[in-house]
């Protein structure tokens, strides 16, 4: 009899131990997910800069003056869109400082769509600044924007993971950065 009480401890045992595996897996691969949809957001927005160089540089730099700039505290710049105008018609081939701000209104709505964030989280954690070198590790990504203008520009995302304080992780809110050139 009491063979089959330790047997049955066991058998609870592992499927305990399955279980949370199972739940640490789930939580891991919307990480992952939400990491992904970083990179892209990321990737979107130079690309959008890139084809908008009206609005993006001055002097072929990246400075304050970009109707794509931004630090962390401060509202991004945008547009509303025309009546009828979505962002999948956008019409970006005249460039300068009112595509970009439709670009913002564009991108900030795939923003709101692909990661969990508010929009206290995005004018408090989000930044598109000139960067000369990348920030220091251990420190806010953002601590590294200038206001000297670069050719090198850096992006700085955030959104709110109470699952996770690894990695790129400060008191639940991740961070993605990228620096690119122009």
């Amino acid at each position: 009899m009491i063979e089959v009480l330790v047997s049955l401890l066991i058998l609870c045992v592992g499927l305990l131990g399955m279980a949370s595996l199972q739940a640490r897996s789930v939580q891991l691969a919307q990480n992952s997910t939400l990491r992904s949809n970083a990179v892209m957001l990321a990737d979107d927005l130079l690309e959008m800069m890139r084809s908008n160089p009206d609005g993006a540089l001055s002097d072929d730099l990246f400075g304050t003056t970009s109707a794509y700039y931004k630090v962390a505290g401060s509202a991004f710049t945008t547009t509303a869109l025309a009546s009828g105008e979505t962002c999948a018609t956008l019409k970006r081939g005249s460039g300068g400082s009112t595509v970009a701000g439709k670009d913002m209104t564009c991108w900030l709505k795939q923003v709101k769509a692909l990661l969990p964030v508010t929009d206290a989280l995005i004018k408090a954690n989000f930044a598109v600044c000139p960067s000369k070198t990348p920030p220091a590790s251990g420190s806010l990504p953002y601590g590294a924007c200038e206001s000297i203008s670069r050719s090198v520009v850096m992006i700085v995302l955030a959104w709110q993971d109470d699952t996770e304080n690894g990695a790129g992780c400060t008191n639940s809110i991740c961070y993605y950065t990228v620096r690119a050139e122009l």
